[in-house]
């Protein structure tokens, strides 16, 4: 993955006033994973990746950049 999905993650937890406490809570992580995500020091697994999308209502696709809306 890329800046594309550290972007994307942001702006739609901003979009849907999600704080990544909330975003946390909702897949089952600490806020301090959700947090590296955020800030580009980590990208989420796979699993995560799933749940992310599940909990936001994005696809992969477009959060890791490989498509737009």
């Amino acid at each position: 993955m890329n800046n594309k999905f550290r972007e994307r993650l942001v702006k739609a937890l901003a979009d849907k006033n999600i704080s990544q406490l909330e975003l946390s809570k909702m897949i089952g992580m600490s806020q301090s994973v959700v947090n590296n995500w955020c800030t580009g020091k980590r990208e989420p697994s796979l699993n995560a990746l799933c749940a992310i999308c599940k909990a936001l209502g994005e696809s992969a696709g477009f959060l890791i950049g490989t498509e737009d809306y």
